[in-house]
Parts: structure tokens; C-alpha cells; sequence
């Protein structure tokens, strides 16, 4: 059977070539001992593309961009004891938004868990609920039956990561030292060697998932749309992949007469669909007349709910007939859907196209006074941005940014106040863009990381749009996005803090000494920051200086981090302008 070194190196070989004959194509390495074996394996092997994290939290971030980007799991890999905690953050993410992911983590042997071994703990099920699959490989076995149960667990892992719920997956696998050969194969490991080769050439097991669309739920949904008179379908954040429903979303809409209002991150709010999609009902319905005046009778909602805040007073407020399609999410906080359809939003849509309307059931109305409401929004929108003249403010930055990308170029949005100003202050356009964004648990943590992630996966250029804390938490991230070959735009708003706490109600009736606590002032110095990695780096505080900084950055091959100064307190300060200008519009049509 040759050392145990062989057989630990055939093992590892096993497992590496098993996921790369399951479909994985890149894994993400971080530094440690334990996993020697299985790095070595990756990197021997062609069919992977091998990177490098110092740093878990990050890597397994970048992970998620990629797997976004390409809809298959990136691995993972790393040592033992805490190094495999620090994926968790990612793990949560890829559990909540039904991001693929795999994780594998190198484990010590039986006989040093439980009595104070350095770098050990029980590893055994440490994300928990948190995985669609976890299995422990246990110690390198050289017989036929072990060695296809291997290459079986990870192809299980695999396949449950793909779907049909989309999620992470976890092997943990113990090895004994050595760790790897120290000379030339010894002639005994010949015939694990060979027993290898003969396990990886044999055919994959295909895990295969019947995708139907039975015919009457589609004619109930039909039913229930042609039955009201201001239907609206409601677009929450998605996959890149949900773009692919982009033209059938247009023609339900132009045969049935029903309303598409759209999130940035829905992918139908930048590309073939702008023209049929209403951008601004989250300022309309944020208004109190909005919420009375120009509530829907039906709702159609595809995907994932809204980041929309009035969306939630609106859905809170009242029980409105809701049907919501999701490929295997819940998505229903408000609890009050009449019916939840688990199915691929494209193949639905395009059922739902097909079928016969009659709009002159709708109200006319409904549609003219939700049009002029949009155009008002976003009339009232312009004119603040521009009010402000050259000077950089939190509302002029998402225009500013969103403007000049390439026609199908990607655009990465923060959590906290970017992912919201860009629903704000950007309305539709024809330009295609895709769209990611981070909203399964919605953290700050790991957007720079997973933007590296989503830019080595992307031919374009890939810009980001981060808050200044957020850069902060991640900035480790730095050092994957620092080897993008293509551009990689980082444009970080520095409103001194996490300035989103100022619109919440700890603001108005907490102690004023408490919000520093939320908000988190600092001075970092963020041309120091980007400067640790070798990042170029752009400070500007006017708008003229940040439309050439990401004019610059967009010609660059290469990582460049943008510094956009606005005053702390323009977020709330133009919220609120927009919020008086919409309710004073709703007034004045009234009057």
C-alpha cells in the first residue's frame, strides 16, 4: 500500500479530481498545514484554476462572487481548527440567497480530538443548518469501496450545491501526518495509484431534477391577474440568471396590461426591459398619499422580496392578493401570500405570457396616475442631484457611477445605503447591466472580496459601489481584487460612517450619545488602505473629479479604488427633501 503519505497523496488526488469531474472549475486556497495534501492535488491538476487567500473570510467571499458570476460552486480550502469558522459569514450568505459553494476542510486525525491538540476542535457539523450537505471523509482508505464512496460524497456535495436550492456544501477530511511525500512514489502505492485512475475514468452519477411548470397553477396565476384591475408585477433582488426573463416579463406586461416595478438588483431594471419598468415605487409608496392612492389589487412577485421600504409599509399595511415565484425559496416576510410558486422565474413568466388577457378589465387610471407619479419622482430626483451643483453629495454619487459603465458590463451594490441610493436616485435605462448584489442575510461583510470574486469571472469591466464601512470590514479583500486583469472599479462613499442609522428611529429618540454607536464615525484613511495592497487609488469630492476618476479606472486593467467625500448628513438631508417634494406632487394633484 506504499507510506501513509501515499496513500494520503492518492486520497487527496481522489478527492481534487472528483471535483473537478463533479463540474468544479476554481478553487480558493488559504494557507495552512493540514490541507497540504489537497492544495498540492489542486494545484497538479489542469482542469483547476488555483487562488489564493490569506485571508478565509475573504476567500470564501470571492467564492460567492465567482459562483454568482458563473452559477456553479467555487471550493474552498483550508486548514484546520478556526481557519474553516471563518468561512461561516460566507456559508450564512450562500444559505440564505442560494448561492452555490463548496467547502472542504482538512481535519486532524481521531487520536488528537478532544485532549488539547494544537489547532483542533470538533469540526464535525460546524455550520450546522447552515449546509445543504455535509459529510466527513474520515482518514485516507485505499480499497475499491472507500474510493468510490469519496469520489460519491463529493459528487453529492456538488450536485446538492447546484440545486435545486442552491446552497453550500461541506466535507471535512482528517489526515494523519506526513503530510506529503518526502521522496519518489514507493512501488506499494502502485496499485492505489492505479485504483485512483480507474475510479476517476468511470462515469459521474447524474443527479437529475424534473423542472415542470404544471399547466393549471399557470392558469390560476393568469386568472388571478386578469381578474384585477391594477396588477403589478413586483421585481425584488435576483440572480444574474433571472435576466434571462427579461423579454418574457415585457410580454406579460404589454398583454396583460399589468405594472413591472423593479429593483436595481433585479435585473430587469437595466437592459431590454427598462422600457416597460416603473423604477421609483419605493419613493412612491414611501408616501403616505402613494400607499392610499396607488395601492396594486394584485401582485405578481418574482424572486426574492424587496429591499423596498415601501414595499414593506405597503405589504404590512394591508393584505394585498399576492401569489410570489421563487425557484425554492419562502419569500413571503409579510405572511400574507395567497400562494408561493417554486419554480425558475424565466420558464414561468414565459407560460404566463402565452395566455390570454383582456385588458380592458384594468383601470386606466391606476396606470396614468402611477406613470405621472414616476415621472414626478424622478424629475424631483434630478433636480435635487443638481441643486448641489459640482459639490458631491450621497445622491449624486449613484448617477454618477451608473452612468458611464459598458453596455453589459457588471455592477457590484453594497449593502446598507448603496444598494438603496441606486433605487433612489437611478432610474431605468436601456443600457444592459448585470446587477449583483449581496442580499441573502444582507451583510456588510465580504463586498470587496466578492467583487474581486465576481471580476475574475467577468470579461467586462466590474464596478463596485461600497459605503465607507463596509470597505473597512473587508479590507483583506483588497489583496484578491489587487490581481483583477481586467477593470475592477471600487468607488467607496465616505460619508464619515454608517450614516443608513440616521434615518432609523434610534436617531430621533435615542440619547445622542448612543448613534456613534450605530453609525461608527471614523478617519481611516483610505488612500493608506487601498496603498497596502498596491491599489491605485482616486480621492474626489466633486462630481466632475469622480465622472473622470471612473473614466480613468475604466480604461485600467486592474484594480482602482475611488474615494467619493460626501457631508455626512446628505443621505437623510436629500431622503427627506425627496420624500416633502413627492408628498408635495400627490397634494398638488389632489388640489
Amino acid at each position: 500500500m506504499g507510506t501513509v503519505a501515499d496513500l494520503q497523496s492518492e486520497w487527496a488526488r481522489l478527492v481534487v479530481g472528483s471535483f473537478v469531474h463533479a463540474g468544479v472549475r476554481d478553487v480558493i486556497v488559504s494557507p495552512g498545514s493540514r490541507s497540504t495534501p489537497f492544495v498540492i492535488a489542486a494545484l497538479e491538476h489542469d482542469g483547476l484554476c488555483c487562488v489564493r487567500a490569506l485571508d478565509e473570510r475573504s476567500g470564501a467571499h470571492y467564492a460567492l462572487g465567482q459562483a454568482r458570476a458563473t452559477g456553479r460552486p467555487s471550493l474552498v480550502l483550508c486548514t484546520s481548527g478556526s481557519a474553516p469558522a471563518n468561512y461561516f459569514p460566507a456559508v450564512v450568505e450562500a444559505h440564505e440567497a442560494g448561492v452555490p459553494l463548496a467547502v472542504l476542510s482538512a481535519d486532524r486525525p481521531p487520536e488528537l480530538l478532544g485532549c488539547g491538540a494544537n489547532q483542533t476542535t470538533d469540526q464535525i457539523g460546524m455550520y450546522g443548518k447552515h449546509v445543504r450537505f455535509f459529510a466527513n471523509l474520515g482518514e485516507p482508505r485505499g480499497d475499491v469501496a472507500s474510493l468510490r464512496a469519496a469520489k460519491r460524497f463529493v459528487t453529492q456535495a456538488v450536485a446538492t450545491a447546484e440545486g435545486p436550492r442552491p446552497g453550500p456544501t461541506h466535507l471535512n477530511a482528517q489526515a494523519r501526518k506526513p503530510l506529503e511525500r518526502v521522496a519518489s512514489m514507493e512501488a506499494g502505492a502502485a496499485e492505489v495509484h492505479a485504483r485512483v485512475d480507474a475510479i476517476l475514468g468511470e462515469p459521474l452519477t447524474e443527479l437529475r431534477h424534473a423542472a415542470f411548470v404544471g399547466p393549471s397553477i399557470v392558469e390560476q396565476v393568469a386568472h388571478a391577474i386578469d381578474a384585477a384591475a391594477r396588477p403589478v408585477i413586483l421585481c425584488g433582488p435576483a440572480d444574474v440568471r433571472q435576466g434571462t426573463a427579461s423579454d418574457a416579463v415585457v410580454r406579460l406586461a404589454e398583454r396583460s396590461g399589468a405594472l413591472v416595478v423593479a429593483e436595481a438588483a433585479s435585473q430587469f431594471r437595466f437592459g431590454r426591459a427598462a422600457r416597460t419598468v416603473f423604477g421609483a415605487f419605493d419613493t412612491i409608496w414611501s408616501a403616505d398619499a402613494g400607499r392610499a392612492e396607488l395601492a396594486p389589487d394584485f401582485v405578481l412577485q418574482l424572486g426574492a422580496n424587496p429591499v423596498s421600504k415601501g414595499w414593506e409599509q405597503l405589504s404590512r399595511g394591508r393584505r394585498l392578493s399576492r401569489v410570489v415565484v421563487h425557484p425554492w425559496a419562502w419569500a413571503d416576510p409579510s405572511s400574507g401570500a395567497e400562494a408561493i410558486v417554486r419554480s425558475d422565474v424565466a420558464p414561468f413568466v414565459e407560460h404566463l405570457a402565452e395566455c390570454e388577457y383582456d385588458v380592458r378589465k384594468r383601470d386606466t387610471d391606476f396606470s396614468a396616475r402611477f406613470r405621472a407619479a414616476e415621472h414626478a419622482v424622478w424629475e424631483a430626483a434630478t433636480a435635487i442631484v443638481k441643486s448641489a451643483g459640482d459639490a458631491l453629495t450621497e445622491a449624486a454619487v449613484s448617477p454618477a457611477v451608473v452612468e458611464p459603465l459598458p453596455e453589459g458590463s457588471a455592477l457590484v451594490l453594497g449593502n446598507s445605503l448603496p444598494i438603496r441610493n441606486v433605487d433612489r436616485w437611478v432610474p431605468p435605462a436601456d443600457k444592459h447591466l448585470r446587477v449583483f448584489s449581496q442580499r441573502g442575510v444582507s451583510g456588510i461583510d465580504g463586498l470587496v472580496s466578492s467583487a474581486a470574486g465576481v471580476s475574475s469571472k467577468e470579461r467586462s469591466a466590474t464596478t463596485v459601489l461600497v459605503g465607507d464601512v463596509s470597505f473597512l470590514h473587508d479590507l483583506n479583500g483588497l489583496e484578491l481584487a489587487s490581481h483583477a486583469t481586467t477593470p475592477l472599479v471600487i468607488v467607496v462613499i465616505n460619508n464619515g460612517g454608517g450614516r443608513i442609522f440616521e434615518q432609523l428611529p434610534i436617531a430621533r429618540k435615542g440619547k445622542e450619545d448612543w448613534l456613534r454607536y450605530f453609525t461608527t464615525p471614523h478617519q481611516a484613511d483610505l488612500a493608506g488602505a487601498a496603498s497596502i495592497y498596491g491599489c491605485r487609488f482616486h480621492p474626489t469630492t466633486t462630481v466632475t473629479e469622480l465622472n473622470r476618476a471612473i473614466e480613468g479606472a475604466l480604461e485600467y486593467a486592474g484594480c482602482t479604488v475611488i474615494e467619493a467625500s460626501v457631508p455626512p448628513r446628505s443621505a437623510l438631508e436629500q431622503g427627506d427633501l425627496l420624500a416633502t417634494d413627492i408628498t408635495r406632487a400627490f397634494l398638488s394633484e389632489e388640489s
